[in-house]
């Protein structure tokens, strides 16, 4: 089937299945390579991941700078070489951290913050994958880098286990949250399970699950599943092109803002005065413009 559709996927992940496999299958199904995915989920994880198609990849970067939240999982007294409970298990500790030390921890690990990824991760050192490297046994330094964590909330506490809600930005490891929990403890812990709830303003009840995309997908069932790409733009103003601009946006050239215009966000979504969604400008009230960045074709 070749549709070559534009718009959005939320895809309710499954475990064992990574991200890039879900775009590959979606690749297939959908007849077109123009697909790719809003930010990794490990193969372990579950839950929310935005995909992309045709015109909508160019956005990819918008829904990538969402806010994340997550469900996570946490086993105290044991530590993972990966992180999760993939990864080789040891018990560190029979220390029994109590609710309230629980709760210090969590606080003082939010903000902005420098945080080092695991070593088994897809980030690339010297241009390899730090899990190819970490596979083969060597040491790797893995350089911290600066993320912001939003909020760490500890929904219920039994020793070993911990569920805490994450909230954060883009490039935070879930499992490093866990493993520098148990060094603040002093007794070790691990990521036993992730769940990704929400990715911006798509959350799981945008999902569907990938086998139910996979069972039932046509051309006719396209408008019902997908999202009009400008779905991640909503909250910023609109702006509509009359005739005399329409030249001047395909060439990505500025368009002057009517006198009067009232901005309230940095970003615009355009359309043309038939409705059909043009892309996206930022704006420049100093200068009277509408700045185009991502322009879709005629």
């Amino acid at each position: 089937m070749s549709l070559t559709p534009h718009g959005l996927l939320v895809v309710d992940k499954p475990r064992g299945v990574t991200s890039h496999d879900v775009v590959a299958r979606l690749r297939r199904l959908l007849g077109t390579r123009r697909v790719g995915h809003a930010g990794t989920l490990d193969p372990a994880a579950e839950g929310v991941l935005v995909v992309a198609v045709g015109a909508a990849t160019r956005l990819i970067e918008r829904v990538q700078s969402g806010q994340k939240q997550y469900l996570a999982h946490v086993v105290l007294g044991a530590e993972s070489d990966s992180g999760d409970v993939e990864g080789t298990l040891a018990r560190t500790s029979t220390i029994v951290p109590d609710r309230s030390a629980v709760l210090a921890v969590l606080a003082g690990m939010t903000g902005v913050v420098r945080q080092v990824p695991p070593a088994h991760s897809a980030i690339k050192v010297g241009g390899e994958a730090l899990y190819h490297r970490a596979r083969r046994g060597e040491q790797v330094d893995v350089p911290a880098r600066t993320v912001s964590i939003t909020g760490l909330s500890l929904l219920s506490y039994d020793y070993p286990d911990a569920l805490i809600q994450v909230d954060c930005g883009g490039g935070v490891y879930v499992r490093s949250i866990a493993r520098d929990l148990g060094h603040a403890l002093g007794c070790g812990a691990y990521l036993h399970y992730l769940l990704r709830t929400r990715v911006g303003r798509f959350d799981l009840a945008y999902a569907r699950p990938l086998s139910e995309l996979e069972r039932g997908f046509s051309s006719d069932t396209w408008p019902l599943v997908a999202l009009h790409p400008d779905a991640v733009l909503r909250d910023d103003d609109a702006l509509v092109l009359g005739e005399a601009s329409l030249e001047s946006w395909y060439h990505g050239r500025p368009v002057p803002m009517p006198g009067g215009t009232a901005v309230t966000t940095t970003h615009v979504r355009a359309y043309d005065r038939d409705g059909n969604w043009l892309g996206m400008a930022t704006t420049d009230p100093g200068r009277g413009l509408w700045q185009p960045r991502s322009v879709i074709g005629r």
